[in-house]
């Protein structure tokens, strides 16, 4: 029996299987790459369920607007006379309902208190997560909001967990109105964290890692190659940082928060928890943390 026709036919389908693929595999990738960046930078925006009288009785509704058009909302706790003013910055995918328990703690010893959602999140206008970068813009308006109340800098204490406490750091760099700030389980280098998080979350391949950066940055404007806040910590000079990480960390690294201590100098107060994971150091033992950054605020701020 003569097989070259079988061959023949054989080594046509190979060809075609081998065209198909070649067109296929790249459509597919840029499909779940342009997929995955859309889920990964999409709003976070949920309705609350704090009852603001719990942080305390004399809640005021508050809002505020970016320079870039966008209604920011939270609660505003006062107090009365000169005292100083506790800003709290939640992490990635939170609301300040993730900060209302601090809040309240603060706001017992005697600071007016202000919690509020970045954009894209809780009660905040929508916008895509930019991991810190355009989340500057609101630190900006709330900066504007709180000196238009008579709160000048000196009387202003930033408190941050994770992407928010990165974002305190890297607007920190430029501006020098943020002078006193608590830092808790913030990322010195996003794209190192991402070498190792994304396919964590994005729950593919790290092969995909490339094309979801990508696509985030050409679709969606998201660009993180220079999120890099152990960069930003070194222009912040003696300005005092109090740093809190746990050392079981499994999304931030303990060894990014001590490189952020060591670029910041002198100026940074590290504390490093042994067994406590990411932004769970208040929640491990509370009224130690609230005396820690009580102590330091009221050391650093007029």
């Amino acid at each position: 029996m003569d097989r070259t026709p079988r061959r023949t036919l054989a080594v046509r389908i190979a060809r075609r299987i081998g065209l198909v693929s070649a067109v296929a595999i790249p459509v597919v990738y840029l499909a779940v790459s342009l997929l995955s960046a859309h889920l990964l930078t999409r709003t976070n925006n949920q309705p609350s369920h704090l009852d603001p009288r719990a942080v305390g009785p004399d809640a005021v509704a508050w809002s505020t607007r970016t320079a870039d058009g966008l209604t920011l909302r939270g609660w505003f706790y006062p107090r009365s006379g000169p005292h100083r003013l506790v800003i709290l910055v939640h992490g990635m995918g939170g609301s300040l309902e993730a900060m209302a328990e601090l809040g309240r703690d603060l706001h017992g010893r005697g600071y007016a208190v202000l919690l509020f959602d970045l954009r894209g999140h809780g009660g905040s206008d929508p916008a895509r997560l930019s991991m810190g970068r355009r989340e500057r813009a609101d630190l900006r308006a709330v900066m504007a909001w709180a000196g238009g109340q008579g709160y000048g800098p000196d009387r202003i204490g930033w408190v941050g967990q994770s992407m928010g406490a990165s974002t305190i750091l890297m607007e920190g760099e430029q501006n020098l109105d943020i002078r006193v700030a608590v830092v808790d389980s913030p990322f010195g280098d996003l794209p190192a964290l991402l070498n190792t998080q994304l396919a964590r979350h994005s729950h593919l391949p790290s092969v995909f890692n490339p094309g979801i950066l990508l696509a985030a940055h050409r679709a969606y404007g998201v660009r993180t190659d220079d999120l890099k806040p152990i960069r930003s910590v070194r222009r912040w000079g003696s300005r005092p940082l109090l740093l809190i990480h746990g050392e079981a960390d499994s999304i931030v690294p303990v060894g990014q928060a001590r490189d952020l201590a060591r670029a910041a100098g002198p100026s940074c107060r590290a504390v490093t928890l042994p067994g406590v994971e990411h932004v769970g150091a208040y929640h491990r033992d509370p009224g130690r943390y609230v005396a820690a950054v009580d102590g330091f605020l009221k050391a650093h701020l007029r």
